[in-house]
């Protein structure tokens, strides 16, 4: 059995659920550690979580016309599936490749990998879903939903926020405020993150911008309904959406 102590006691929770189905497909074979992370590596690692999280959002949003098409029962949106594209936008992103990443680092990167591998596989039952149309399973649910069991495994803290919220769980802080509206102003290198120690934890904000894909929900006109029956907030591509918060405990 590769789980370790933290994650059996992590069953006991609404999760475990989902872990104990993941069992079979290997998906616990990682040392999920709870030690705070070193300073000199806090940065990068917030950096790389938060690109990770951001590319997960955009295989989800890429994908939601095969997610949603109620002609189809096996979508084949599975867990590898979406590691391979998450992993293949990491890159693109970052200029690296996961495997490249120094090793502490790679750890953690494979953590968020795994809770979002989790997160899929959780969804199955309504991805494969034939004859349904929406299923419910956008780029913001499976960024909360993936957060969420990432928390449960390790110490990291990740949180999609924006001024314009639709859920409070999204409600920024004093501190992502202030952030948020650095990425605001007119001087701030656009896709630039912003992160320091704040207390005993690093915090760090990564700007997310409103993608083609993403026009359908929150794109015009505004007021409209989209899909989901929420209020369109008249996005255009390239207007910054939010953030991808993440926090963690610094040693």
């Amino acid at each position: 059995m590769c789980m370790s102590i933290k994650a059996k006691d992590y069953v006991k929770g609404i999760w475990g659920i989902a872990l104990s189905l993941l069992l079979g497909v290997n998906l616990l074979c990682v040392s999920v550690s709870n030690a705070a992370i070193p300073k000199d590596k806090a940065e990068e690692i917030a950096k790389y979580v938060a690109a990770m999280i951001v590319a997960g959002r955009g295989v989800v949003a890429r994908h939601q016309g095969l997610i949603n098409d109620p002609s189809k029962g096996d979508k084949g949106f599975t867990p590898e599936y979406v590691e391979a594209k998450m992993k293949e936008s990491f890159k693109k992103i970052t200029g690296k490749d996961v495997n490249e990443l120094d090793p502490l680092v790679k750890t953690v990167v494979d953590q968020v990998l795994h809770a979002a591998k989790m997160s899929v596989q959780m969804n199955q039952g309504r991805i494969n879903q034939k004859g349904k149309g929406f299923k419910m399973y956008i780029p913001a649910v499976f960024g909360r939903e993936t957060g969420q069991i990432l928390k449960g495994m390790s110490k990291i803290m990740i949180k999609q926020t924006t001024f314009k919220y639709r859920n409070n769980y999204n409600q920024p802080d004093e501190f992502e405020k202030k952030v948020l509206s650095k990425f605001e102003s007119s001087d701030w290198p656009k896709g630039k993150g912003y992160g320091e120690m704040v207390g005993n934890f690093y915090r760090y904000l990564q700007p997310i911008y409103i993608k083609k894909a993403c026009l359908k929900c929150h794109g015009g006109p505004k007021g409209a309904s989209d899909i989901a029956g929420r209020k369109k907030e008249g996005y255009k591509e390239g207007d910054l959406r939010g953030a991808i918060s993440v926090m963690f405990p610094v040693k």
